[in-house]
């Protein structure tokens, strides 16, 4: 009876130690999956201004938590003129310093719009700067005046020659879903098939976070989202389709 009771004892301990060793193991899993990525930053290297027919450098260096991210998927640098709406997209290569450049020349004076379409590890970021071209022939405006549309890449607006992002500014409160819908249009129709991501930050603090939209009706993306802290936050909506369309807008929401 003895032995029996012995033997009983034993296979217990065993079923105890395999169950501590499954629950750590997931437990390890689990916190892996948990883990919250750093985000990737870039910055936009644009000279504030430039004479018109010489080649200057546009480079976008790109880091995550401090090191040179030199795998992105795609950089792309996209030149607007803001008087007459022309636009060009040009891939960057990674050059000598380790940053993603190209060789420009600007042909005509006037004000630029400098966008980095960076894509890596999963994120897309998009700033813009701009600089002033001088010394060259004036720019001629289009017929459709579209330059007050795409002065701002900032709170107001987005790219001229590009989708149409309706989403507004808003507010929140600590704790409570809210839900953000962005219509999305391009040539006045609904643009389907497009990813959609929402980039929130708090305006004190570099914490970015990253939602997907799924499309809910034709060119109407939403995700739901909670924020857990008040403050003033700025929400980005990015649409990209294919090589033509990457699009931003920035819009301010109050959580109180």
């Amino acid at each position: 009876m003895k032995r029996f009771l012995a033997i009983g004892s034993m296979l217990a301990v065993l079923t105890l130690s395999a169950c501590g060793t499954n629950d750590e193991h997931e437990g390890h899993n689990a916190a892996k999956t948990d883990e919250v990525p750093e985000i990737v930053e870039v910055d936009l290297i644009v000279p504030e201004t430039v004479t018109a027919g010489e080649k200057v450098v546009i480079a976008a260096a790109v880091t995550q938590d401090g090191e040179i991210v030199e795998d992105a998927n795609e950089v792309k640098i996209e030149v607007l003129n803001l008087t007459s709406g022309e636009k060009e997209m040009i891939v960057a290569t990674l050059n000598e310093d380790k940053q993603y450049a190209i060789d420009y020349t600007f042909k005509t004076n006037g004000t630029y719009d400098i966008t980095s379409h960076v894509t890596a590890r999963d994120m897309h970021i998009m700033p813009t700067k701009q600089t002033t071209v001088t010394g060259g022939e004036e720019t001629s405006s289009k017929a459709t005046d579209t330059s007050t549309e795409g002065k701002a890449h900032g709170n107001d607006s987005h790219h001229s020659h590009g989708a149409t992002i309706d989403f507004e500014d808003g507010s929140a409160t600590v704790g409570e879903a809210v839900m953000l819908i962005a219509n999305v249009f391009l040539t006045d129709a609904p643009l389907e098939g497009a990813r959609v991501r929402y980039e929130i930050s708090r305006s004190d603090d570099d914490h970015h976070t990253w939602l997907e939209a799924p499309e809910k009706g034709a060119g109407v993306y939403q995700t739901e989202y909670t924020f857990t802290e008040s403050g003033t936050y700025e929400i980005q909506v990015h649409v990209t389709k294919g090589d033509d369309v990457h699009d931003h807008v920035v819009k301010t929401y109050t959580v109180k």
